[in-house]
């Protein structure tokens, strides 16, 4: 599957597409997990321990994809550079999603 994707990714148009659907992926997600987090606020004790748990979430899942990453993708792969940015801009939509939820589920109510 992997190797599909590379050949996929060796047209311009679809290497394009790939490229700017993972950046529009972080950015976003960049952009909502500072604004969860700025929300949720830093003052107190509670606030650090939903930052510290939200930032566990994003490294156990970043370390999770690189292992993946270093035991699924052949040595031979072209575009190998854009696997990691999607499992960066994937890490940060983890972060994005918890903090959203830590959000919701202790400050909106």
């Amino acid at each position: 599957m992997i190797s599909r994707l590379d050949l996929w990714l060796s047209n311009v148009s679809n290497f394009n597409l790939f490229v700017g659907i993972v950046m529009f992926i972080g950015i976003s997600s960049i952009a909502a997990y500072t604004y969860f987090l700025n929300k949720i606020g830093k003052k107190d004790e509670y606030s650090l321990q939903i930052r510290l748990n939200v930032t566990n979430k994003m490294f156990i899942s970043l370390v999770l994809l690189f292992m993946t990453f270093i035991f699924v993708v052949p040595s031979g792969l072209v575009y190998y550079k854009q696997l990691i940015a999607l499992c960066i801009s994937i890490t940060a939509l983890v972060g994005a999603i918890s903090a959203a939820y830590y959000y919701v589920r202790d400050f909106k109510s």
